[in-house]
């Protein structure tokens, strides 16, 4: 049987408008996960780079699994997409009031706009937008509470990533020794200095790194040249090549390194530390010893978070994606230095 010949543009039309759709919303998704992680809400995920001329263009395969059993899941949780309207419905005018209300925040904090002309403007907007979204609000005993739930969840996930990543700072802190005290007495230390260059992945300047405490601790070395390295996020989606890498010296052959990227980065720690001027030293990674550390997390009954997302964070924490692969260190210039912190 031959199809009407009328209906073919229109089923075409829809096909190619939701192949766009798709894209869009994949492209969106790892896009959006790649910033969260950048700054700090969520764990660290594989980022593929997918072209060679779009930096932009990336691959999370984490998130592409997520999406498949989120779609699966919605055909035959819903089953046509009349059931889908007020999901729908209720998804869009709730972006359309949250993105008006932070558009008042960046006109404030950003633009520096006063408050009279914030209000003259975004007012009626918003009052356009919260009378959608209250007429959708309506429809959540018929749909419209599943983008309702997926907010809830990713809201969880990432307020105990962030809590629990705060916990485990916290922790490590009351044994960390201040990095001028050290400074001033490793020189009188009996540990040997051997030639080479070790790095050490820091989340802060005013305190050793755990790991090369427990490298000095158990192996009793200190390398000729310590580069204590710190990935600063910027609030901005790039920066630029001549202001990514910044090293300073702090005496007894130990330099700072600061490498500094834009959300929307994915770092590359060998290839920023290449670019590093540091006099009399040439940085060649695959030379380098790269000590990173690994923190086994165990929930307990101390003050923090509640018992189940201190397991929530614990999970996360075995998902993530390991430092060395998201800072692309090679694995045969990588020493592994474990710790177990209860939270």
């Amino acid at each position: 049987m031959v199809p009407d010949s009328g209906l073919f543009p229109l089923v075409l039309l829809s096909t190619v408008a939701t192949v766009i759709a798709s894209q869009a919303v994949i492209s969106g998704a790892f896009s959006v996960t790649r910033q969260a992680i950048q700054l700090g809400l969520v764990p660290l995920l594989d980022i593929f780079q997918t072209s060679a001329r779009t930096l932009g263009q990336i691959y999370i395969p984490q998130v592409n699994w997520l999406l498949l059993t989120a779609v699966l899941a919605l055909v035959l949780g819903f089953g046509s997409s009349s059931a889908l309207a007020a999901a729908y419905g209720f998804a869009v005018t709730g972006t359309m009031a949250v993105t008006t209300v932070l558009a008042g925040f960046v006109a404030r904090e950003v633009w520096h706009w006063r408050w009279p002309m914030i209000a003259g403007i975004l007012v009626p907007i918003i009052a356009v937008d919260l009378a959608l979204f209250g007429a959708n609000a309506m429809k959540i005993p018929s749909g419209a509470w599943f983008p309702l739930v997926i907010g809830v969840v990713i809201f969880v996930i990432m307020s105990t990533w962030r809590k629990g990543r705060q916990l485990v700072g916290s922790r490590a802190a009351r044994d960390a020794v201040p990095i001028a005290s050290f400074l001033a007495t490793c020189e009188e230390t009996p540990e040997a200095r051997v030639s080479g260059t070790a790095v050490y992945l820091t989340a802060e300047t005013a305190h050793v790194p755990a790991t090369l405490v427990r490298n000095l601790k158990h192996n009793k070395v200190l390398h000729q040249t310590v580069l204590l390295v710190r990935v600063v996020t910027e609030n901005i989606p790039r920066v630029a090549g001549p202001d990514r890498i910044k090293a300073s010296e702090l005496g007894s052959g130990f330099w700072q390194i600061e490498a500094h990227f834009g959300f929307a980065q994915t770092p590359n720690i060998p290839r920023e530390l290449g670019r590093a001027k540091i006099p009399g030293l040439e940085l060649d990674p695959s030379q380098l010893s790269f000590f990173v550390g690994h923190t086994n997390v165990k929930s307990s009954r101390r003050p923090g978070m509640a018992r189940w997302r201190e397991r929530l964070y614990s999970s996360l924490l075995r998902l993530a994606t390991r430092p060395t692969e998201f800072f692309r260190i090679p694995p045969d210039r990588v020493i592994e230095l474990g710790a177990e912190v209860e939270i």
